[in-house]
């Protein structure tokens, strides 16, 4: 009976000492959702343009953004602004893409790469930059790469 009792202490403490470890895990992802969602944030402020207002002041705004954000009419107008803005960027800039290979790309593709504006990130393993998909396709085609636009 008793060697029982321990055999259930230690599958106790096996499971206790896993929801532990899930639990790190899940604070751990939250952080980094919430710290992408800051600087995200960071870049819309820097892209309206509004970076060189003082703390109080942008506080301010954002506080008079938030008693405007009430009503409906004014963020779908904001809505349709901020659209407009990406899209135009968008335009100008191309979309943002990450391409990548099943197997390392020969030296000639990695020029047309670095040609196309596109940089190797090398945590990520992947290649990085602005440019069309369509146009990224094309040229890389015979080099059977994997475009992912990102949003």
């Amino acid at each position: 009976m008793v060697i029982g009792l321990e055999e259930e202490k230690e599958k106790l403490a096996l499971k206790k000492s896993r929801l532990e470890m899930k639990e790190k895990l899940l604070k751990k992802k939250e952080r980094k959702r919430r710290t992408r969602r800051l600087i995200e944030l960071g870049g819309l402020v820097v892209k309206s343009g509004i970076e060189e207002l003082n703390n109080n002041a942008l506080l301010g705004a954002l506080l008079e953004l938030k008693e405007k954000a009430k009503e409906d009419t004014t963020v779908k107008m904001w809505k349709n602004k901020g659209d407009a803005v990406f899209e135009q960027d968008k335009k100008e800039n191309g979309e943002a893409l990450i391409v990548s290979f099943d197997i390392e790309p020969t030296r000639e593709a990695k020029a047309k790469l670095r040609d196309l504006g596109l940089r190797w990130n090398r945590f990520r393993r992947e290649w990085q930059g602005y440019g069309n998909k369509e146009m990224i396709e094309k040229e890389l085609k015979e080099f059977s790469p994997k475009i992912e636009a990102v949003e």
